[in-house]
């Protein structure tokens, strides 16, 4: 299991306040009748919502790349406060906050791989998924990643563990007496959350965690996968980050605003960042692993 080291940094996203409760007020003022008024908010708020309309709104926000901490990102937060602002909210502010976030290594994509009794690669996971038509030139497409893994380079035998839930890894110890101790593990994703599926894996002492997408729970029956329908193809890689910070918010400043007056700790004293390497892979990929 190859895993690259991705680039920790501290970057400023930029966060939405939504000042909702004037707008509310001003409506409940015009009648002595405050279940007339909740009435009347939700056939106008049902009025607004046209199909068309959240077509064009998902095509705007999901065309391009948006990483957090990048100029799209910020240029999709001043887009929606500006048609905040449109619709008629009283105020609609960004406000920044310096978080700590994690990025892959571009150069050197992470990736998976089988070694023969020699040491040979005789299979390696794919280093990015093929672009859908229409994407050929568009730049800022990461390599499939999990955000916040540890770096690491590891061998080990590979054990599946369903869904990486706590009844999963009992089950393979106390049930089958499969040991995970010093193991590759491979979850799919599912049930629980993916920063879930790696502390359990940790807490079972497995070195790494590879998770995919199983067809069985994110494609539908009888639907063409993507691009010809909706199906998940079978070379995507569902991202995501892999903290487990229970509400802690950003790793370096837990409980407390990330702000550049914040105490921070250290990177490798941060809240909930995972100590094992964690990398996403597809079906396609994980069919061959799994064999």
């Amino acid at each position: 299991m190859g895993c690259c080291t991705p680039m920790l940094a501290s970057f400023t996203p930029m966060g939405l306040e939504w000042y909702f409760s004037g707008w509310l007020m001003k409506l409940t003022n015009k009648t002595t009748n405050s279940a007339n008024a909740y009435r009347n908010v939700r056939q106008k708020l049902v009025a607004e919502m046209k199909a068309e309309n959240i077509k064009l709104f998902l095509r705007s926000f999901t065309k391009f790349p948006h990483l957090a901490g990048t100029e799209q990102n910020l240029h999709l937060a001043m887009q929606i406060q500006a048609q905040w602002k449109e619709f008629g909210l009283d105020s609609a502010e960004l406000v920044p906050f310096d978080v700590l976030l994690s990025y892959p290594n571009e150069t050197q994509p992470n990736y998976i791989s089988i070694i023969d009794d020699q040491g040979n690669e005789i299979f390696n996971t794919s280093l990015f998924e093929p672009l859908p038509p229409g994407y050929e030139n568009v730049t800022g497409v990461l390599p499939p990643y999990n955000a916040f893994s540890a770096q690491g380079v590891l061998e080990a035998d590979l054990v599946y563990v369903n869904y990486g839930r706590t009844e999963d890894f009992f089950k393979l110890e106390r049930e089958m007496g499969i040991n995970c101790t010093g193991k590759i593990v491979i979850a799919r994703y599912g049930k629980i959350f993916r920063g879930n599926k790696v502390k359990n894996a940790m807490l079972a002492g497995a070195k790494g965690i590879i998770l995919y997408s199983d067809p069985a729970d994110y494609c539908a029956p009888g639907v063409e996968p993507y691009p010809t329908g909706w199906n998940l193809p079978g070379d995507g890689a569902q991202r995501g980050n892999v903290l487990n910070l229970n509400g802690a918010e950003d790793p370096l400043t837990p409980g407390y605003p990330a702000k550049d007056y914040t105490f921070r700790s250290e990177v490798d004293e941060g809240v909930g960042i995972p100590k094992i390497p964690v990398h996403p892979i597809g079906y396609h990929d994980a069919e061959i692993l799994l064999r």
